[in-house]
């Protein structure tokens, strides 16, 4: 069963009830939900539990289940209100520095915190941008989400004609955001992240190696209700164009996305098993 006509039919809900409340039970209200949210899909609280026993094993940490679900309401509540919220910004000076060499730039987050948020810092920033994304299944979901997302980037769906799209960014010398922790309409390629296999897509790293753009990770960090960091990590330049050059650049990036799982796992939304066996 398709259940995102109802996603978007309760998301359009939460969204009139959050938007009447001041901050503070807002945010109560929406960690309570996401609360719930874990106790009505088992399947998907138990998908975090493995993800989470993987981290915690490699990282020696005690991250917690609840806590996921909890800050995934409250960073949902964030994207339903839009309410003035703080951003501190890091390391913008490494995406500039990445942007001056010429050759486009491809910027890679997960869905680690509020990345939708980070669409909203790279308009402000006004960069040419566009935002690769997965579509949803339902029309009615897809214009729910993308009516909420952040003006003044280009979209890019995921499918047929986004790898021409991509490269025809590129070639402009423009900039291109991607989510790149787990596949979308590929296999993807195996890497180790956190001490097991894992598979991250390989279309941003194909193209960062073909076209010679570098490749910048960043992640949009809750440290509080309404208070975000931006991270901007320094760029992974690539170094070929073969599948070896491919592969040095996945596994860098695993290496970091791993450094960010280490500290902030229960703010990594991934609602299925992501490492093979676990």
């Amino acid at each position: 069963m398709n259940w995102e006509p109802l996603w978007a039919l309760g998301l359009a809900g939460a969204s009139r009830t959050v938007r009447r409340l001041p901050d503070r039970p807002r945010y109560a209200c929406a960690a309570a939900i996401g609360r719930g949210v874990s106790r009505i899909f088992p399947d998907k609280r138990a998908a975090v539990e493995r993800n989470l026993a993987v981290i915690n094993d490699w990282a020696g940490t005690r991250f917690r289940v609840e806590k996921v679900f909890e800050n995934f309401g409250m960073t949902l509540s964030d994207f339903l209100a839009h309410p003035p919220v703080n951003i501190r910004v890091e390391g913008r000076e490494k995406a500039e520095e990445a942007r001056r060499h010429g050759h486009g730039t491809i910027f890679l987050t997960s869905h680690l915190g509020n990345w939708e948020l980070g669409g909203r810092v790279l308009a402000g920033w006004g960069w040419p941008v566009t935002a690769v994304y997965q579509p949803y299944t339902s029309k009615a979901m897809q214009k729910y989400i993308q009516d909420r997302r952040a003006p003044g980037l280009s979209y890019l769906a995921v499918g047929k004609g986004a790898a021409l799209g991509v490269a025809r960014v590129l070639e402009r010398r423009e900039s291109v955001a991607i989510l790149a922790d787990r596949p979308f309409g590929e296999v993807g390629e195996t890497v180790s992240l956190c001490g097991r296999p894992a598979r991250l897509p390989r279309g941003p790293f194909l193209f960062a190696a073909r076209s010679g753009a570098p490749l910048v990770p960043g992640f949009v960090l809750m440290e509080g209700p309404g208070r975000y960091r931006v991270v901007v990590e320094d760029p992974i330049w690539p170094t070929g164009k073969g599948h070896a050059a491919v592969q040095i650049l996945l596994d860098k990036m695993a290496q970091v996305l791993g450094k960010y799982l280490a500290q902030h796992a229960e703010q990594w939304y991934c609602f299925e098993p992501v490492w093979e066996g676990s």
